[in-house]
């Protein structure tokens, strides 16, 4: 399958992830890691980390300059958002792909709020204020892998708000900066398993070796 290269390099970590499925899933849904992180401090480490071991492990270095990943065949840029890319017969194919990178990020705090479900309860409480109460995840898995020899996250999940229903597959990477992939798609768009093999090309690039790094068209 063709693909083209992209650089993750700094865009804003904003909030914005447009999913318009026959005018629905069109809100703020993608969760940045220093929201995550933030709603780990104030419910998570401050019970269950001590303050000096969360700190020894922020300090661990990796030394990364950017995230690189494979998108598939027919995913072009957002002219409106930074940092995402819409399928070409978007709107009637309403699947996305949207990245952020994010700074400072608690790497620690990010984990607990993963393991403890606080991503889970804030993810739908965010669906839930941009689509309504009836909004609800029914189905949800989260499980900590590694990527270029950092901790990430591999997140799943489904929402559903009346007969409509939105999957969504998140990676974050926790190097110096927190690299959020987070792919989107309408139900019936049946992209998972393109996005599973762009998933896999994730990579990590580190300073040292950024000169040599080359991103083709």
């Amino acid at each position: 399958m063709k693909k083209k290269t992209i650089a993750v390099l700094a865009a804003a970590a904003g909030l914005t992830a447009v999913l318009a499925a026959g005018g629905m899933f069109a809100a703020d849904t993608v969760m940045a890691a220093e929201e995550i992180a933030a709603l780990a401090d104030s419910t998570v480490l401050q019970s269950t980390v001590n303050a000096e071991l969360a700190a020894v492990h922020k300090n661990i270095i990796y030394d990364d300059a950017s995230c690189t990943l494979m998108l598939p065949v027919g995913y072009v840029a957002s002219e409106e958002t930074p940092g995402m890319y819409l399928s070409e017969r978007h709107p009637v194919d309403s699947s996305n792909i949207y990245y952020t990178v994010s700074e400072n990020v608690d790497r620690r705090g990010l984990e607990e709020a993963v393991d403890s479900g606080e991503y889970r309860e804030a993810a739908e409480r965010k669906f839930k204020e941009a689509y309504g109460e009836e909004a609800k995840i029914t189905a949800y898995s989260a499980e900590k892998g590694e990527i270029s020899g950092c901790p990430s996250y591999k997140i799943e999940l489904s929402c559903k708000v009346g007969d409509m229903q939105m999957d969504q597959l998140v990676y974050m990477i926790a190097a110096d900066h927190v690299y959020t992939i987070t792919y989107s798609q309408s139900a019936d768009d049946e992209k998972m398993e393109e996005f599973e093999e762009s998933a896999e090309t994730i990579r990590v690039v580190f300073k040292e070796e950024a000169e040599t790094v080359t991103v083709q068209p």
